[in-house]
């Protein structure tokens, strides 16, 4: 409060000297300075809760493009796995018929050899005395009896090799279906694990859509800041403007050998709020610590904390004209000070609202903006 009072004391012994009356109300004074320091911490809020939200929109949007890959991964194995569980499948079904005809013909070869050994056995019962008798002699009879034998022998060879083939394709068929319950547990194991990516994703990007939403009510916030700011800023300029005395004009480029504007004078997106916005004034870049020069003749009016504009200097040159200098990183020049065209009054910064090192250069005329490049063309 001490150091507020001092400033309004040194602003009217400064008045006081130049010989002009200015209806300079302390209390009024005092009370946009505390309102806009007030606005500047919450800006300050504001901007670390953005600086947090966009960290945090960072690094959902890695994950996400990492579960995307994952996702992509995950859906080639569980293709993969589908196309080899497909192929399990088919050969035990393949085995399974196989194994079925082997039982049919198994069956049909049994049933035939019954049926054989059936006949012979009533040839045998009813009719071996008629194969005694019909026979010429006794070696006509063995090789009769013995050709009924050969064919009871050979079916029951046949029905063994059957029985053989008929266990090999069971045993085919066990390893079949085995490798098809292992394909069918990897292939629901694929199916789980790209499922749990989705759900990943799914909650990454509702994170990612809500971090998105609340940037927008904060770039809001720092939209109305701004204005609000700004308001405050232009009363405060009017109740310290000695635009009754002319100490020069505008005649000097304030930042020497860095003539690049990376935002001119007039309406532009805002970088900070994202929202279309009046830029008051042109952005001029230059490394920390760059020296700036007062663009003319006059006397400094501000010299400190200004809101969006973080460390400023105003000059008011008289007859209206006043400039103002953005986003110092220190100050060389303070209140009440009477400087020349080309004096040294801050340092190149970063401080208030800024995305990077650079002059804020800002030309009023009675109050209202105009391009300061038409000063030195």
């Amino acid at each position: 409060m001490t150091k507020r009072r001092g400033l309004i004391a040194l602003l009217l012994t400064s008045v006081l000297l130049a010989g002009s009356v200015i209806p300079l109300q302390a209390g009024e004074l005092e009370d946009a300075i505390k309102e806009q320091r007030d606005l500047q911490k919450k800006g300050e809020q504001a901007r670390n809760q953005l600086n947090n939200l966009t960290y945090s929109a960072d690094k959902l949007q890695n994950q996400i493009k990492n579960l995307a890959t994952q996702i992509t991964v995950a859906s080639n194995s569980l293709n993969e796995k589908q196309i080899a569980y497909n192929q399990a499948v088919e050969a035990v079904n393949q085995s399974e018929q196989e194994l079925k005809q082997r039982e049919e013909d198994l069956a049909k070869r049994q049933e035939v050899l019954r049926n054989r050994v059936k006949e012979i056995y009533q040839i045998g019962q009813v009719s071996y005395l008629e194969i005694l008798f019909e026979a010429e002699n006794l070696s006509d009879f063995i090789t009769r009896l013995e050709y009924f034998n050969r064919l009871v022998d050979n079916d029951q060879k046949i029905l063994a090799d059957i029985s053989l083939e008929k266990a090999r394709i069971e045993e085919e068929t066990k390893v079949l279906q085995a490798h098809r319950d292992e394909a069918a547990k990897l292939k629901a194991e694929a199916e789980q694990a790209k499922k749990e990516l989705d759900a990943k994703k799914k909650e990454h990007q509702t994170a990612l859509d809500s971090n998105k939403k609340a940037q927008n009510d904060i770039f809001e916030q720092i939209a109305q800041m701004e204005a609000d700011s700004n308001a405050i800023a232009e009363k405060i300029r009017k109740l310290t403007s000695n635009s009754g005395v002319v100490h020069g004009t505008i005649s000097t480029y304030p930042l020497p050998g860095y003539y690049e504007i990376s935002s001119a004078y007039g309406w532009r997106i805002h970088p900070i709020t994202k929202q279309k916005s009046l830029h008051t004034g042109v952005d001029l870049p230059a490394p920390t610590g760059t020296k700036v020069l007062a663009a003319g003749n006059g006397e400094v009016i501000m010299a400190g904390w200004y809101g969006a504009y973080g460390n400023a200097v105003i000059v008011d040159h008289g007859g209206g004209y006043t400039t103002l200098y953005g986003h110092n990183s220190k100050l060389a020049a303070k209140v009440g000070d009477m400087v020349q065209a080309g004096d040294l009054i801050s340092y190149v910064g970063s401080t208030g609202w800024s995305t990077g090192p650079h002059l804020h250069f800002e030309v009023r005329i009675n109050g209202e903006t105009t391009d300061p490049m038409q000063f030195f063309k």
